[in-house]
């Protein structure tokens, strides 16, 4: 999933008026959302579809996959919504659902997000209000193909003990439309992580 909250982060920052699809492809050592690893595979090949249309339309979806034999280790996103540039502020709005396992859709939420620079805070509560997450992120630019980012998050269950969890990832653009990220997660409970991962991105 750590695609799909890349994508919203930069809609925020942008809205054309014109429609532009991209898919990507990519592979990592593994698959981290909000500091947990969710796949034991070692190799997860992901992939992904966007539209962006006029007037800050969005929509998409991305899946990864552990064996392809083994739908036990895939999940499915699929996200929509809206963001809206105002001077140097944007402001989104938007859903997801996720499907694990090759069962039904099983989880879905709402987000808000406001960017302002290189700066971003977003708000997600799930369909049932069961649980709620928070993150801000900041976006630094080294070169003009290099970058470093940094995420925090609280994660706040209904009948749970917040949580929280941080990244620090360094990205690295390739030539081809292709990047190179190195990340480190930290969950409060289930410690340090470090997953690398390649994507290539294809215009149409």
């Amino acid at each position: 999933m750590s695609k799909y909250i890349v994508v919203l982060a930069a809609l925020c920052m942008a809205a054309p008026s014109f429609a532009e699809l991209t898919t990507n492809l990519g592979t990592s050592n593994k698959y981290m959302f909000r500091g947990v690893k969710q796949s034991d595979a070692d190799i997860v090949v992901n992939g992904g579809i966007d539209y962006q249309g006029p007037f800050g339309f969005y929509t998409g979806a991305w899946a990864y996959t552990g064996s392809i034999e083994d739908l036990k280790t895939s999940e499915i996103n699929a996200y929509a919504g809206f963001a809206y540039a105002i001077g140097p502020v944007a402001l989104g709005l938007g859903a997801i659902t996720y499907e694990r396992g090759g069962d039904a859709v099983d989880d879905s939420e709402y987000n808000a997000n406001i960017a302002w620079d290189a700066y971003r805070y977003s708000y997600y509560v799930e369909s049932e209000e069961a649980h709620v997450y928070q993150e801000v992120a900041a976006n630094y630019d080294f070169w003009d193909n290099a970058g470093m980012s940094f995420t925090a998050g609280l994660h706040t269950p209904e009948d749970a003990k917040e949580r929280w969890d941080w990244s620090m990832s360094i990205l690295m653009g390739l030539p081809s439309k292709s990047d190179f990220e190195i990340i480190l997660n930290n969950h409060q409970r289930k410690g340090y992580s470090l997953s690398l991962s390649f994507t290539r991105q294809f215009d149409w």
